[in-house]
């Protein structure tokens, strides 16, 4: 079994299938964990949703998908009319979602299913979440701030105290978008920016492919696929 790992694809639907076509990935064998930070900023977050809740679905066992910061604030509208997530790109996904999903139970169960996602998902290698762990707290009581964690916050934390947390398992994530993937040896930051906005010369989405330490990247300007490798961390 291959281990795959995606996060921050922030309604990039076209690239998400791309990468997931040219990995390879076999379904009734490898494992798949998103990240979260499905929606918000890209064109086709209604598709990213739907297209990811039906992985999930057809393959419980292989396909895991975590919450991130987006789909909390979705959350948060919701359920108490925070208007945070409206001016964050929840104006453009609340469009993208009635468009493809015009009956509104449909789309309630789909908002529903993304802002109820869990916090982390854990295997025998690695940990992943969205953002960061708290190194204070047991890994079963992490609270919701996880999610809004920055990368300056996450690394500032010990490494060895990390480690102990997570019984010896480097913790996977994204959130802060970096040019090149990269560990530590306790951390991975796997966000390569897709759809941020102009911050990084090379906005992309990666597929990282941890059994084989490779990263699938989909260059969003150019429309470009390539494969890197990333060290081991």
């Amino acid at each position: 079994m291959r281990k795959f790992f995606i996060t921050d694809i922030h309604g990039d639907q076209k690239g998400l299938e791309l990468l997931l076509r040219q990995s390879g990935l076999d379904w009734g064998k490898d494992q798949l964990v998103i990240g979260g930070d499905m929606i918000n900023r890209g064109k086709d977050s209604a598709g990213v949703l739907g297209y990811l809740k039906q992985l999930t679905e057809r393959h419980p066992g292989q396909v895991h998908a975590l919450i991130g910061n987006h789909e909390e604030m979705m959350g948060d509208y919701i359920i108490s009319g925070d208007k945070l997530w409206l001016s964050h790109g929840g104006c453009e996904t609340l469009a993208s979602l009635k468009q493809a999903y015009p009956d509104p139970d449909q789309r309630q169960e789909l908002m529903k299913w993304a802002y109820s996602l869990p916090l982390y998902f854990e295997d025998d290698e690695y940990v992943y979440t969205h953002a960061g762990l708290y190194t204070e707290q047991p890994l079963e009581e992490q609270s919701r701030e996880i999610l809004w964690m920055t990368e300056y916050e996450f690394y500032r934390q010990p490494r060895e105290a990390l480690l102990d947390l997570t019984n010896g398992r480097p913790v996977i994530h994204g959130h802060t978008p970096v040019e090149r993937i990269y560990g530590d040896g306790a951390r991975m930051n796997c966000d390569l920016g897709s759809n941020t906005y102009p911050i990084l010369e090379e906005r992309s989405l990666g597929l990282v492919n941890l059994t084989e330490m490779t990263c699938h990247v989909y260059r969003q300007a150019d429309q470009w696929l390539e494969i890197r490798r990333i060290g081991r961390i």
